[in-house]
Formats: C-alpha cells, sequence, structure tokens
C-alpha cells in the first residue's frame, strides 16, 4: 500500500482529534500540511504529523524557526520587517507573509522606550517566528542571537563595524546604536 502524498494546505485531521506536529497548522479547527510529506500519526499522544519525504521540499516558515528579515519600516510602537526565505540542514522555508510586525514588547525583557531606537531601515535582523498562521507570523528578537546581524550608516550607508556595545561607520565615523545580535559582524551571521 502506497502513502498518499499530501500538499501545503491538505486536509489531515480535525484539531479536536489530533494535536498539530511539525510540518502542519491549524486552521477553522483543521489540522492541515504545511510542506510536501506523508501523514505521521501518533496515537498515544494524539500528535499528527508531515514526514517530508522530498529532500529539501519547500515548506512554510513554523513556530520556533530563526529566519532573516529586513527592516522596512520603524516607528516608536512597531517595526516592519521583510522576510526572507531561509533553510536549514533539512528543508527550504518560504514566508507565509512577505512581511510581519515586530512590536516593541517583543524585542528583548525589560522596557524599551522605542523600537526606532532600536532598529533603523535597511538593518538586516534575525528574529525568531513566536507563532505562526497561514496568513501571518508573530516573530521576537528577544535572545541573545537575534536581533540586528548588520547595519547600514545612516549618513553614507556604509555597513557598520561593531566597537564594544555600540556601532561606528569605518567611512564617516557616525555612531549608533542597534539592539544587536551576540554575533553581529561575523562572516556567518547574515
Amino acid at each position: 500500500m502506497s502513502e498518499e502524498l499530501l500538499f501545503p494546505g491538505d486536509f489531515i485531521a480535525n484539531a479536536e482529534e489530533f494535536l498539530p506536529g511539525e510540518g502542519t497548522y491549524v486552521e477553522n479547527g483543521k489540522v492541515c500540511a504545511s510542506e510536501v510529506g506523508t501523514v505521521k500519526k501518533d496515537l498515544e499522544k494524539r500528535v499528527v504529523s508531515v514526514e517530508c519525504k522530498v529532500n529539501k521540499a519547500p515548506a512554510m516558515q513554523r513556530r520556533g524557526l530563526t529566519v532573516l528579515g529586513v527592516v522596512a519600516k520603524a516607528s516608536e510602537k512597531a517595526g516592519f520587517i521583510d522576510l526572507l526565505p531561509t533553510e536549514d540542514e533539512k528543508k527550504r522555508y518560504f514566508p507565509i507573509s512577505a512581511s510581519t510586525v515586530l512590536r516593541v514588547n517583543n524585542i528583548r525583557r525589560g522596557f524599551v522606550k522605542s523600537l526606532d531606537e532600536e532598529f533603523k531601515v535597511g538593518d538586516i535582523v534575525r528574529v525568531k517566528i513566536t507563532d505562526a498562521e497561514p496568513n501571518n507570523v508573530v516573530v521576537s528578537t528577544e535572545g541573545p542571537n537575534l536581533g540586528v546581524v548588520k547595519a547600514f550608516c545612516e549618513k553614507c550607508r556604509a555597513p557598520l563595524v561593531r566597537k564594544g556595545s555600540e556601532l561606528v561607520c569605518p567611512v564617516c565615523g557616525w555612531k549608533a546604536h542597534r539592539h544587536m545580535a551576540k554575533d553581529y559582524g561575523e562572516a556567518n551571521a547574515a
């Protein structure tokens, strides 16, 4: 007996019967596939997942995935992040939506006065998806490896270099502050 191949959006089970697992999402009380593969049911734990059968098959982004994005707009309370396709050792992930909102309360623990003091338009940021729905993702930069991984000078647009806890432009000397990832400026950061 051959296993039926599922595609993103295919119905798997009712959410009342099974919890969503890897490669699935819930919409309108239905557990659906978020990637290409075959269904895998854990009857003991009541979890259904999709086992990827195609190496490097495109998949929708999911909760817990760390992705890169570009800050498209930054204001006091929120910033718009254009998400970029990403891949890990097993799969390629394409953005569920082209952009998402990073809210000021999802930057880090503690008080943050204004998002536009932590991020600027054009910054390349590493964010973690904290919630994923078919048409929306919620992201956070709370964590040592999350935040700006590459920034550019606000005066001359040259890449900024990390000097201790601040960023400095090697061309014009402009100094800037950002919510930086721990590995800002390292070759594999972006």
